[in-house]
């Protein structure tokens, strides 16, 4: 049954409240954030995030409008606004240990996201982060020494860009807020990271939030950092258990190889930044066998005697698709726990229209032209295009005949307004393709608004 919606009244009331605690906030932002030491030998850290996010779509879904995920209802086109805020407080001690703890609460008003994965009312509050570390170095500077950084609750772990671990919560339905995703840590962990010279590792367990089927992973990451910049790294994980699946798959079982290269510069031409990483899906579980993999290849060149610094990109990424989803093997790529785009927009959510609301990196390969400049030091201006293809001819089940699946524009700008406050709007049109329109059942162009506001005080 599908849980009822807010009235309208009480929208607007919880529309009012939020919007004056962010105005109350907003005035806040001169005192920063404060740092004190309470007791001698420990420092306290604290402070508050905040964001604001406005989106309104024409022609969502291809014409189809606002369609439910879950009971494929249809409404029609969304306009959405979220809100979400973030206390934290932090120490940190001179024999070495260190703690955080912060609760985060997130609101969606009006219509809800284009899925429907939060709708008008969604929200509440929760305990983002809670964890206790120990770090060898915190009361030394020698950077010669074996470093041992041990942690262990509610945190959140990031690898390499964000290809497959970045994000250990999915910000579904009750949570609210899934364009900010303010909640990104995973409920449960354990992680030992050591660094030695240009050494780096990460050992860790993990346990994803139940809206990701809740699946408990553990596993390692090795980086050996180069001279000019960049690294190239290794990781391993093993999938222990899941909840029975629902959204994502079978996952229980899963290995997961993936060696990678992180803005590797060569000598001979230091302006042009390598990337890539390929990965590798195997095993068996309760829920059957898994076959799959994905790889992706990137280079950027920096044109740094140029006015306004332009960087300009091209990317081929490819993520196997399942030819027969009906069987007891998964063949199409499990994009895992990608991040929101930590490296710039249009990172792994390939397409703010299409990334964001129609393919989710399987099934599918990508050409991306990426063009980002800085008008001014404060102000980053971009343009993306891509063009987007199955590997396999379905979609989300669905026969089509034809692989174009369409082609995107997005384009750009964050300004940072002062150390405290960052401004992020963004305009995208993505034109369907055969295989979208046989796979959607709509062929009109999607185009998507976008606004978020960004406090950290």
């Amino acid at each position: 049954m599908k849980p009822p919606r807010r009235t309208s009244s009480a929208t607007h009331k919880l529309s009012q409240r939020w919007l004056l605690l962010l105005l109350v906030l907003h005035t806040a932002v001169s005192h920063a954030e404060v740092q004190f030491e309470a007791v001698p030998g420990v420092d306290i850290k604290a402070g508050v995030r905040a964001g604001f996010a406005a989106v309104t779509m024409l022609n969502a879904n291809l014409g189809l409008g606002q369609v439910d995920f879950l009971t494929r209802e249809r409404h029609g086109d969304p306009s959405w606004a979220e809100i979400d805020i973030q206390p934290y407080l932090g120490f940190t001690s001179r024999d070495g240990w260190y703690g955080d703890v912060s609760v985060v609460g997130a609101q969606t008003f009006f219509d809800g996201d284009a899925a429907a994965f939060t709708r008008a009312g969604d929200g509440g509050v929760d305990i983002e982060t809670a964890l206790l570390g120990w770090r060898s170095d915190l009361a030394s500077n020698d950077a010669e020494q074996l470093v041992i950084d041990l942690s262990l609750g509610r945190q959140t772990l990031d690898i390499g860009d964000g290809f497959l671990i970045d994000d250990g919560n999915f910000d579904l339905r009750h949570d609210g807020g899934v364009w900010l995703v303010p909640r990104q840590a995973f409920q449960r962990s354990l992680v030992a990271r050591l660094d030695y010279r240009q050494w780096h590792s990460d050992l860790f367990f993990l346990e994803a939030d139940p809206d990701s089927d809740e699946p408990a992973l553990a596993g390692g990451n090795f980086e050996f950092q180069l001279t000019r910049g960049g690294h190239a790294g290794l990781l391993y994980l093993h999938i222990l258990d899941t909840d029975t699946p629902r959204l994502f798959g079978v996952r229980e079982g899963m290995n997961v190889l993936s060696a990678r290269i992180n803005d590797v510069r060569l000598e001979a031409l230091p302006q042009l930044g390598w990337w890539g990483e390929a990965t590798r899906q195997f095993g068996d579980g309760r829920f059957g066998r898994i076959d799959a993999s994905a790889w992706y290849a990137e280079a950027v060149y920096h044109f740094e005697h140029l006015p306004w610094q332009p960087r300009l990109s091209y990317r081929y990424a490819w993520f196997s698709g399942d030819a027969h989803p009906h069987d007891h093997t998964r063949r199409d790529f499990d994009p895992l726990f990608y991040g929101f785009d930590k490296r710039s927009w249009g990172t792994w959510f390939q397409g703010e229209v299409t990334g964001g609301w129609l393919l989710f990196n399987n099934n599918q390969r990508n050409h991306l032209v990426h063009l980002a400049t800085n008008p001014r030091a404060d102000v980053t201006v971009g343009l993306i295009g891509g063009r987007f293809s199955l590997v396999e001819n379905n979609y989300r089940g669905v026969p089509v005949s034809n692989r174009h699946f369409g082609d995107e524009l997005n384009l750009y700008t964050d300004w940072t307004i002062s150390k405290y406050v960052l401004l992020s709007a963004a305009y995208g049109v993505m034109f369907p393709g055969e295989a979208a329109v046989q796979g959607v059942g709509d062929d009109e162009t999607f185009h998507l608004f976008e606004m978020g506001l960004y406090f950290t005080f």
